[in-house]
Order: C-alpha cells, then sequence, then structure tokens
C-alpha cells in the first residue's frame, strides 16, 4: 500500500507495503545493471560534474569505450549538450585533422582515445565560446582495419582486424590456413610503419613455433601490419620497386642487396634510393645506401641476402 501527501503545488507518495518496496528496488537494479543510465561528463571551468542521462534508445548506436582510439575512415558524430547547432558528424580523414564549428580544426585525432578527443573540444569551446561544454562522441561506423599474410602460407590473403579483439600475428597465420612445408618459420617477420621515422619500417619477429612457451612472445597487429612468411630458398622486396615480391636466391651465387632490387625490377620514381631498408629476424635493420652501390661508392657495403631476408624501399618524401 502507498500513501501520498500534498505540500503546496508538489506530491509526495511514500511506499508503505514491502512487497512494492522491493520491486521499485529491482527495477532500479535492473536500470543500472543493463546501462540505461550512462554518465557524460560536463566541464566548466576547472569543474568536473557527473551528470545522468538517457541515450535515446529508438536509434541504434556503437558506443565504444572512451579509450578506444580514431582511425582513418571512421564515422563520428559527435553532439554538444544544449547547442544542437555544434552537432558535427564526419568521416575522420587519413591526415587526422578534423574541422569543428567554431574552433576550426582538431588536429592529429588519428590514433587519439575517444576521451582525448571530446575533451579538447571542450576546453577550446570553454575558451570564449560556451559556458560549458559536454561533448559526445559516438562511432557510428568502423573504417575496415585489416592486416596482410603474404608468403608461403596456404592462402595469403588479408585477414579482417576487429577493433575490440586482439589478434596475434600466429592467429592470422591460422586464418591464412598455417605455414606450407617449405616456410621458412625462422625467417617469418612482421612489417610495421615506424612510429618514430614516418615512411620507415621495423621487423618483428615471429615466434617459431606455435607451443606455449613460444606464444608468449607473439606479436599483437596492428592496422596494416604485413606478416611476410619467406620460403627456405627465398627472400622479398618490397616497397617502391617494379616487381614487389618474392626473389629466389641463387644456389651457385651470393645476392646482395642491390642485385635482389634490380632483379625485382629496380627502383620505381619515387624510391628513396639512400635509404633501403634490409630486416632480418632477431636482428636490427640496417640501412643500405643502394644508390651510393649504383654509383660505384666503394665505401658502401653491399650486404649478403640471407633466406627469409626482407628489404625494404621507402618512398622519398621530396
Amino acid at each position: 500500500m502507498s500513501g501520498c501527501k500534498r505540500k503546496s503545488s508538489s506530491v509526495y507518495c511514500f511506499i508503505r507495503s514491502p512487497t512494492l518496496a522491493w520491486r521499485w528496488w529491482l527495477v532500479l537494479a535492473l536500470f543500472w545493471t543493463f546501462g540505461i543510465f550512462h554518465t557524460p561528463v560536463i566541464i566548466a571551468g576547472d569543474a568536473s560534474i557527473p551528470v545522468a542521462t538517457a541515450p535515446n534508445l529508438s536509434v541504434p548506436i556503437i558506443t565504444p569505450s572512451r579509450d578506444y582510439t580514431l582511425y582513418p575512415g571512421d564515422l563520428v558524430k559527435i553532439e554538444v549538450f544544449d547547442h544542437i547547432d555544434l552537432t558535427t558528424t564526419l568521416r575522420i580523414p587519413a591526415n587526422g585533422n578534423v574541422p569543428f564549428p567554431l574552433i576550426g580544426d582538431v588536429q592529429n585525432v588519428v590514433g587519439r582515445s575517444i576521451s582525448q578527443f571530446t575533451s579538447e573540444i571542450a576546453k577550446r569551446l570553454l575558451d570564449g565560446y560556451i559556458r560549458q561544454a559536454v561533448i559526445t562522441a559516438t562511432v557510428i561506423e568502423f573504417s575496415p582495419r585489416f592486416v596482410y599474410v603474404m608468403g608461403n602460407v596456404a592462402k595469403p590473403m588479408g585477414v579482417p582486424l576487429n577493433p575490440f579483439l586482439q589478434l596475434t600475428a600466429m592467429q592470422a597465420i591460422g586464418e591464412a590456413g598455417g605455414f606450407l612445408e617449405d616456410a621458412n618459420r625462422a625467417g617469418a617477420q612482421v612489417i610495421r610503419d615506424d612510429p618514430a621515422q614516418p615512411g620507415a619500417k621495423i621487423g618483428l619477429a615471429v615466434p617459431g613455433s606455435d607451443k606455449a612457451d613460444s606464444l608468449v612472445s607473439d606479436v599483437e597487429l596492428k592496422p596494416n601490419d604485413i606478416i611476410i612468411v619467406p620460403r627456405l630458398d627465398r627472400v622479398y622486396i618490397i616497397g617502391q620497386v617494379g616487381k614487389p615480391g618474392a626473389v629466389n636466391l641463387p644456389s651457385q651465387e651470393v645476392l646482395t642487396v642491390s642485385k635482389a632490387v634490380s632483379l625485382a625490377g629496380g627502383f620505381s620514381q619515387y624510391a628513396k634510393q639512400s635509404d633501403v631498408q634490409l630486416m632480418r629476424a632477431g636482428k636490427r635493420v640496417q640501412v643500405v645506401n643502394v644508390r651510393g652501390i649504383l654509383t660505384g661508392d666503394t665505401t658502401v657495403a653491399d650486404p649478403v641476402l640471407e633466406p627469409g631476408d626482407t628489404v625494404f624501399v621507402p618512398e622519398s618524401r621530396f
């Protein structure tokens, strides 16, 4: 049984029945458990005030965690509470610079988390534009992400990468059908963009076996990683050459970096000939000045290639 008392223009109700009371508590618990309430943050000056709001359940949305990092091609809807005119839906461009009303471009958003992205927008809006900023960023569509498995596997292919699930090099090789019998497992590498040197690559060794103690050192993959599984008698030439791919090691003579580039069709128009990278499993990347070798500079070494080596020819930025 419940009762109500009128005071001024308001009506205050209370619950007398224990049965009704526990039912109300159950309803509130269900709302809390299934996330009906969520808490964006109001930023006003230096204060942070949690505010309970309810999302529009009539429209299906994808709500990643605030630690999700933005990726080129993601379609993002940005909303500012109580400022519908600032609502913006945009696709993250490859250059990472996102235009936003009033404040202009938010730069270098690729690789930043949702919370970092919305925090910057809020701080800049508070700098003379609005008095308080509640920013919500919702990823409406996730851009496709792939890693690529090449070489001596059953089905060389691009493997989709789920942004919320971990995928390792050995798992991706499994998706591509596994190693062939003549695969050089010890020479398998993950080729990845070098974050410290734009345009360059780094090589990460793939475990030589699928035993538990080896899988501990397996490589967690990132978008656009290339896994190269060489054959026992081959090397790989990738990047700015005429015919990227595998090159057979000759049985009667040595194969050097400069000769391998020639066998791969030579340099393309925009190749950076003086910064060719030799990647060997378990070793540091070696930079080779092939241009110097080809012009007769006897002070420049022309390394001899070994089975499983990868030669990467970067693109010139000029």
